[in-house]
């Protein structure tokens, strides 16, 4: 046990020593710094870190700071230009470290981060360009367009700078200057004094311009007056023509207004004809023309209701009929199947109820006798037996009073015929 906590401790003390050295490792860059790791694993030219860290693995791994701050470099040559005149230029440039990997790898290895060197090259290569470029051109066209000699060095200089790695982000000349002041000078004097000439040609011109100008404007106003005073002549004549006709047509418009409005009167009341019939056909002959409809329909109806009942009645007395007429043959045949006594004995069992019958109009009747023995009761319903008889026989064929005549004859035939026959056996 009291070997084991040194040992602990040593262990807690070297793993702490190793964490420190990992982190002394770990590299971060700047917010304009870049590192370029070169060594086991970061390939031939190395990998550049911009805004992110990494482990630089001692002894086998090295990360080499770039500086990407911009330089600014003062120019401040002498040269002569195209036309022999030694001229001074001063101008400023500021350049940087391009932001890409590939340009950061072309920088890295010739700057590292000693923005100096950066700053001694881009001066020496810039007053290289510029010397150059000042001798293709003349002092006075670098006097009157020098930023054509800006244009031409900062093209000239890009692709120097950009093989290098390095961006340029502005060039400008700030002063031209002859060696001896004098050239500039003259020129300035002789272009003042061709200024002045022109200027007061261009005066001259301007005075004989606006002249002209002024008396082209005094004639074209008296050629409009002029223009005008014969344009209000034509007008005033054109008016009065226009009244004198508009006097002499006046009754004809006259007419024809009242006419036009003769024309809407009438195509008002035709409209107002119009809008009354559509108002007649829908308040009253479409209402009615639907009453119309219904009445036929209930009509219609109603004949639908009679004919059916018709129909039901005739069924009805067709099947009473046939019925009756069922009952009529069946009675008939009956009463054929009778004999003439029981024909007699049916009808004799009835002829009360047709006498009664036969005697009640004569029941109702108010008759008065006048001089005469046989009660006109009597005589009526003797009358009123015979028609019934007379009925009887004509409906059935049945002869009553014939059939009583023979029925008294056979009775009295039948007496005799007894009588007969007593008295030859003699027998009271």
């Amino acid at each position: 046990m009291s070997t084991l906590i040194p040992a602990l401790g040593a262990a807690a003390v070297l793993l702490i020593l190793f964490i420190l050295l990992l982190l002394s490792r770990y590299r971060v860059p700047g917010a304009e710094e870049a590192f370029i790791v070169t060594g086991t694993g970061k390939g031939h030219q190395g990998k550049v870190y911009r805004g992110t860290g990494t482990f630089v693995l001692p002894v086998v791994q090295r990360a080499t700071r770039v500086q990407l701050s911009s330089v600014k470099a003062d120019l401040d040559t002498s040269t002569p230009a195209n036309d022999g005149i030694e001229l001074k230029v001063r101008g400023v440039a500021v350049v940087k470290v391009g932001d890409t990997p590939e340009d950061i790898l072309k920088a890295g290895p010739r700057f590292g981060d000693d923005l100096a060197r950066v700053n001694a090259l881009v001066t020496e290569q810039l007053s290289g360009e510029l010397r150059s470029i000042v001798g293709t051109m003349t002092a006075k066209s670098i006097l009157v367009d020098r930023q054509q000699l800006v244009d031409q060095v900062a093209q000239s200089i890009k692709e120097i700078l950009g093989n290098q790695g390095l961006v340029l982000d502005s060039f400008s000349i700030n002063d031209v200057q002859d060696s001896d002041g004098q050239y500039f000078s003259d020129l300035a004097a002789k272009e003042r004094s061709d200024q002045s000439a022109i200027a007061a040609q261009s005066r001259a011109v301007a005075h004989r311009v606006a002249e002209e100008s002024r008396i082209a404007n005094e004639q074209a106003i008296i050629e409009q007056q002029r223009e005008l005073d014969i344009e209000r002549e034509t007008a005033r004549q054109a008016t009065d023509r226009a009244a004198a006709e508009a006097d002499a047509v006046r009754p004809l418009v006259e007419a024809e207004r009242r006419r036009v409005q003769v024309e809407k009167d009438n195509e008002v009341a035709e409209q107002q004809a119009r809008l009354r019939d559509t108002q007649l056909d829908a308040e009253v002959r479409r209402p009615a023309e639907a009453e119309l409809y219904a009445a036929q329909q209930r009509a219609e109806a109603k004949k639908a209701e009679i004919t059916a009942e018709a129909q039901a009645r005739a069924e009805s007395i067709r099947i009473t009929g046939e019925a009756e007429a069922q009952a009529l043959e069946m009675r008939a045949e009956a009463l054929g199947k009778l004999d003439q006594v029981g024909q007699l004995e049916l009808v004799l069992s009835k002829l009360p109820d047709i006498v009664r019958a036969t005697a009640e109009p004569l029941g109702e009747a108010n008759i008065t006798l006048v001089g005469d023995s046989v009660d006109p009761l009597t005589r009526g319903a003797g009358a009123g037996l015979v028609s019934g008889l007379e009925v009887i026989r004509g409906t059935t064929g049945l002869d009553i009073a014939s059939l009583l005549t023979d029925l008294g004859n056979r009775v009295a035939g039948s007496v005799s015929a007894t009588t007969a026959t007593k008295g030859s056996t003699g027998e009271d």
